[in-house]
C-alpha cells in the first residue's frame, strides 16, 4: 500500500471505534449515575426479579463499582485512541492500543459473564456474545488484513 493511502476498511474500523467509544462514554455516565442513585430507587412496586436485580446492585460493594467504572473508562479511551491511530496509520496508537483494547474487552466480557448471576440478567447471554464480536473482529483485522498499513 502506498504512503498516505489509507484502506477504506481501516477507515471504517476507525469510525466504528469512535462510535463505540462514544457509546462507552455515555454508558460510563449512566453507570456513574446509576451507582450514585441506586439507594433512592423505590422497590415496593417491582416484581421479585427486578427487586433482586436492584438488591444485587446495592450489595455490589464500592470496590467492584469503582473497578467497573475504571474498566469502562479505560476501554472507551483505548477505543478512541486506537481509532485515532487507525486514521493516522500509527503502529502504536492503532495496532498496539487496538490489541490492548481487544484483549481487555474479551477478558472483561468473560470475567463479567462468570461474575453475575444469570437469573439477574448476567452470565453468558446474547449480550456477552455481541460484546465479544467486535473485539475479536478488530483483533483479527489489525493483526492480519491491516497489519502492514499500521506502520508509521
Amino acid at each position: 500500500m502506498s504512503e498516505g493511502k489509507r484502506p477504506g476498511g481501516l477507515t471504517a474500523l476507525a469510525v466504528l471505534n469512535f462510535i463505540f467509544s462514544g457509546w462507552g462514554f455515555l454508558g460510563l455516565l449512566g453507570m456513574i449515575a446509576m451507582f450514585a442513585l441506586i439507594g433512592m430507587i423505590p422497590t415496593d412496586q417491582m416484581d421479585e426479579t427486578q427487586r433482586a436485580q436492584i438488591d444485587a446492585l446495592k450489595n455490589m460493594g464500592i470496590p467492584l463499582m469503582i473497578f467497573l467504572v475504571v474498566l469502562s473508562l479505560v476501554s472507551s479511551v483505548l477505543l478512541l485512541l486506537s481509532g485515532i491511530g487507525f486514521i493516522k496509520q500509527k503502529k502504536f496508537l492503532g495496532r498496539t492500543l487496538g490489541n490492548v483494547y481487544a484483549i481487555l474487552s474479551i477478558a472483561s466480557s468473560i470475567v463479567t459473564g462468570m461474575m453475575f448471576d444469570p437469573e439477574l440478567g448476567g452470565g453468558f447471554n446474547i449480550g456477552t456474545i455481541i460484546g465479544l464480536i467486535y473485539p475479536l473482529l478488530m483483533l483479527f483485522l489489525i493483526n492480519t488484513t491491516f497489519k502492514d498499513d499500521l506502520v508509521n
